[in-house]
Protein backbone atom coordinates (compact mmCIF):
# COMPACT_ATOMS: atom_id res chain seq x y z
CA UNK A 1 0.00 0.00 0.00
CA UNK A 2 2.77 2.52 0.78
CA UNK A 3 3.82 2.46 -2.91
CA UNK A 4 0.31 3.27 -4.21
CA UNK A 5 -1.61 6.54 -4.30
CA UNK A 6 -3.85 7.17 -1.28
CA UNK A 7 -5.44 9.66 1.09
CA UNK A 8 -5.82 8.50 4.70
CA UNK A 9 -6.45 9.96 8.14
CA UNK A 10 -4.07 9.22 10.98
CA UNK A 11 -4.21 9.70 14.71
CA UNK A 12 -0.94 11.45 15.46
CA UNK A 13 1.12 12.39 18.46
CA UNK A 14 3.03 15.59 17.72
CA UNK A 15 5.96 16.51 19.97
CA UNK A 16 7.21 20.09 19.76
CA UNK A 17 10.79 21.07 20.54
CA UNK A 18 13.11 24.05 20.41
CA UNK A 19 14.09 25.10 16.89
CA UNK A 20 17.81 25.03 17.70
CA UNK A 21 17.56 21.90 19.88
CA UNK A 22 15.12 19.50 18.19
CA UNK A 23 15.82 16.84 20.79
CA UNK A 24 14.65 19.13 23.64
CA UNK A 25 10.94 18.24 23.69
CA UNK A 26 8.65 20.86 25.25
CA UNK A 27 5.13 19.47 24.85
CA UNK A 28 3.04 16.83 23.09
CA UNK A 29 -0.41 17.00 21.51
CA UNK A 30 -2.65 14.42 19.88
CA UNK A 31 -4.11 15.61 16.60
CA UNK A 32 -5.61 14.28 13.37
CA UNK A 33 -3.47 14.42 10.25
CA UNK A 34 -4.38 13.74 6.62
CA UNK A 35 -1.68 11.94 4.65
CA UNK A 36 -1.66 11.64 0.86
CA UNK A 37 0.66 9.99 -1.67
CA UNK A 38 0.25 11.73 -5.02
CA UNK A 39 1.85 13.13 -8.14
CA UNK A 40 2.20 11.84 -11.71
CA UNK A 41 4.70 9.20 -10.56
CA UNK A 42 3.57 9.09 -6.91
CA UNK A 43 6.71 11.05 -6.02
CA UNK A 44 5.03 13.36 -3.49
CA UNK A 45 3.68 12.88 0.01
CA UNK A 46 1.59 15.51 1.75
CA UNK A 47 0.86 15.70 5.46
CA UNK A 48 -1.71 18.16 6.76
CA UNK A 49 -2.84 18.81 10.29
CA UNK A 50 -6.61 18.85 10.81
CA UNK A 51 -8.78 20.09 13.67
CA UNK A 52 -10.46 17.58 15.92
CA UNK A 53 -9.81 15.69 19.11
CA UNK A 54 -8.17 12.28 18.79
CA UNK A 55 -9.87 9.64 20.93
CA UNK A 56 -8.18 6.23 21.39
CA UNK A 57 -9.55 3.44 19.17
CA UNK A 58 -12.14 5.70 17.47
CA UNK A 59 -12.48 6.28 13.72
CA UNK A 60 -11.49 9.63 12.25
CA UNK A 61 -14.37 12.12 12.07
CA UNK A 62 -15.93 12.59 8.65
CA UNK A 63 -15.34 16.36 8.36
CA UNK A 64 -11.53 16.50 8.60
CA UNK A 65 -10.15 19.46 6.64
CA UNK A 66 -6.45 20.21 5.97
CA UNK A 67 -5.15 23.32 7.74
CA UNK A 68 -1.37 23.43 7.13
CA UNK A 69 0.18 21.05 4.60
CA UNK A 70 3.82 19.97 4.41
CA UNK A 71 5.10 18.32 1.22
CA UNK A 72 7.79 15.69 0.77
CA UNK A 73 9.51 14.41 -2.38
CA UNK A 74 10.49 10.75 -2.68
CA UNK A 75 14.07 9.98 -1.60
CA UNK A 76 14.11 6.19 -1.28
CA UNK A 77 11.73 3.27 -1.32
CA UNK A 78 11.43 -0.43 -0.51
CA UNK A 79 8.43 -2.77 -0.66
CA UNK A 80 7.32 -1.81 2.88
CA UNK A 81 8.70 1.70 3.43
CA UNK A 82 9.09 5.02 1.61
CA UNK A 83 11.13 8.04 2.73
CA UNK A 84 10.45 11.61 1.57
CA UNK A 85 12.45 14.83 1.99
CA UNK A 86 10.31 17.75 3.20
CA UNK A 87 10.54 20.79 0.95
CA UNK A 88 10.73 24.56 1.44
CA UNK A 89 9.14 25.41 -1.91
CA UNK A 90 5.84 24.03 -3.15
CA UNK A 91 6.40 22.09 -6.40
CA UNK A 92 4.72 24.02 -9.23
CA UNK A 93 2.77 21.00 -10.48
CA UNK A 94 1.35 20.11 -7.04
CA UNK A 95 -1.69 21.95 -5.66
CA UNK A 96 -2.29 21.33 -1.95
CA UNK A 97 -5.30 21.68 0.32
CA UNK A 98 -4.85 24.11 3.20
CA UNK A 99 -1.90 26.50 3.49
CA UNK A 100 1.46 25.23 2.23
CA UNK A 101 3.84 24.72 5.17
CA UNK A 102 7.55 25.03 4.22
CA UNK A 103 9.67 22.66 6.32
CA UNK A 104 13.09 21.06 6.65
CA UNK A 105 13.12 17.37 7.59
CA UNK A 106 11.94 13.98 6.46
CA UNK A 107 8.81 11.84 6.37
CA UNK A 108 8.80 8.05 6.48
CA UNK A 109 5.69 6.02 5.67
CA UNK A 110 5.68 2.29 6.43
CA UNK A 111 3.55 -0.79 6.89
CA UNK A 112 3.11 -1.89 10.50
CA UNK A 113 0.84 -4.46 12.11
CA UNK A 114 -1.47 -4.66 9.09
CA UNK A 115 -1.87 -0.90 8.71
CA UNK A 116 0.14 2.19 7.72
CA UNK A 117 2.29 4.27 10.04
CA UNK A 118 4.15 7.55 9.68
CA UNK A 119 7.22 9.08 11.30
CA UNK A 120 8.03 12.67 10.43
CA UNK A 121 10.68 14.89 11.98
CA UNK A 122 11.61 18.40 11.03
CA UNK A 123 11.38 22.06 11.82
CA UNK A 124 9.73 25.19 10.51
CA UNK A 125 11.35 26.75 7.45
CA UNK A 126 9.19 29.85 7.30
CA UNK A 127 7.95 32.89 9.10
CA UNK A 128 4.63 34.68 8.94
CA UNK A 129 4.09 37.65 6.70
CA UNK A 130 1.33 39.47 4.86
CA UNK A 131 0.73 39.53 1.13
CA UNK A 132 -2.27 41.18 -0.48
CA UNK A 133 -3.79 41.59 3.02
CA UNK A 134 -3.64 37.78 3.65
CA UNK A 135 -1.40 35.98 6.13
CA UNK A 136 1.17 33.83 4.35
CA UNK A 137 4.02 31.54 5.37
CA UNK A 138 7.22 32.50 3.57
CA UNK A 139 10.50 30.66 3.16
CA UNK A 140 13.35 32.03 5.28
CA UNK A 141 17.05 31.32 5.68
CA UNK A 142 18.41 29.04 8.40
CA UNK A 143 18.45 30.03 11.20
CA UNK A 144 15.06 31.67 10.98
CA UNK A 145 14.80 35.29 12.07
CA UNK A 146 12.92 35.51 15.37
CA UNK A 147 13.60 31.79 15.95
CA UNK A 148 11.64 31.99 19.23
CA UNK A 149 8.47 31.70 17.14
CA UNK A 150 9.67 28.64 15.22
CA UNK A 151 9.74 25.07 16.44
CA UNK A 152 11.09 21.64 15.66
CA UNK A 153 8.63 18.75 15.75
CA UNK A 154 8.33 14.97 15.75
CA UNK A 155 5.16 13.29 14.43
CA UNK A 156 4.14 9.67 14.94
CA UNK A 157 0.92 8.67 13.19
CA UNK A 158 -1.14 5.53 12.70
CA UNK A 159 -3.89 5.11 10.11
CA UNK A 160 -7.49 5.12 11.34
CA UNK A 161 -10.65 4.24 9.45
CA UNK A 162 -12.11 7.34 7.76
CA UNK A 163 -15.06 7.98 5.44
CA UNK A 164 -12.89 10.37 3.36
CA UNK A 165 -10.25 7.74 2.65
CA UNK A 166 -9.12 6.98 -0.90
CA UNK A 167 -6.95 4.08 -2.13
CA UNK A 168 -5.78 3.61 -5.72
Amino acid sequence: MVRNGFVVAMAAEISFALYDRPVALLRKVKQWIIVSRCGPNLEFMTVANAAGKVTPNVDAPIGLTPIKTAVGILMSETERESTFLLVRQLPIELPVAGAFFPADGYLRIFETQGTVGLRCEGRHAHSLGRFDSYWVHKDVPNPAPNARGTMAWHVDGLRRSWAGEFMS
